[in-house]
């Protein structure tokens, strides 16, 4: 497939839902090396648009593109060594090291016999030097904390080297530090690996100084995007979250 490395992601005239729609006329975009906070209450639609995106849900009406080329049009190979995801669902593997598990990332690239090559072995490495796992890489994933594991499990999203990370609800399990440790950690990915990171979250004070941009979808069904200062000067949190101030 012939890539066209101008543009990351774009969403044009987006509808989506379930059986039915839940929302539409959602249009963004995001740039390599950014990241990008997807807000709003429960239950309006963003683990939804994260899904559609990710291409677990179907599209209702428009498009999304990733490098210029419709998401559709991607073999299921190819979008899995360019798209990369961690769900918000707990993630059970007792029987694997923490090393393993991140080797799995490389699974769109070992081929169906998964045996990892020299430069296989040297990002794994690297991603887990970057991360901050390396004395942790030989436990088992069920010994670590709920931190620990959302960490690894970014980590082997990372090992697919994809140019667009989506993750939904990541700092949902974590105490105040380790949210904090978490966001600022996937900026300096985002920056380091120049790969484009989308996340739903609902931790407003924790991302407002750290994000490049916020998608919100209102209590209205409306989508809204802009910086954190431009979204607080329109109002938008107070009147979609109920906040006083921001």
């Amino acid at each position: 497939m012939i890539i066209n490395e101008k543009n990351i992601l774009e969403i044009e005239n987006l509808a989506i839902g379930f059986k039915g729609e839940l929302l539409n006329n959602i249009n963004a975009s995001v740039m390599p090396g950014t990241l990008t906070a997807l807000m709003g209450v429960n239950g309006v639609g963003k683990s939804c648009l994260l899904k559609t995106i990710s291409r677990l849900n179907d599209i209702k009406n428009g498009s999304i593109k990733l490098n210029g080329i419709e998401i559709k049009k991607y073999s299921p190979l190819e979008f899995a060594q360019s798209v990369a995801v961690v769900l918000t669902e707990k993630f059970n593997v007792d029987f694997l090291r923490v090393d393993e598990l991140i080797e799995l990332g490389r699974s769109p690239y070992t081929g169906w016999r998964g045996e990892l090559s020299e430069a296989d072995k040297k990002i794994v490495a690297t991603i887990i030097s970057q991360i901050g796992l390396g004395s942790l890489k030989e436990k088992f994933f069920s010994q670590l904390s709920d931190g620990q594991k959302q960490k690894v499990l970014i980590a082997r999203a990372l090992a697919q080297n994809p140019k667009l990370l989506i993750l939904d609800e990541p700092t949902t399990y974590l105490d105040i530090p380790s949210k904090i440790e978490l966001i600022k950690l996937l900026k300096v990915i985002a920056s380091q690996n120049h790969v484009a990171i989308v996340m739903s979250t609902h931790d407003l004070e924790l991302i407002r100084d750290v994000v490049d941009a916020i998608w919100l979808i209102g209590l209205d069904g409306s989508f809204v995007k802009g910086s954190p200062a431009e979204i607080n000067s329109a109002g938008l949190f107070k009147k979609h979250f109920h906040v006083e101030k921001y």
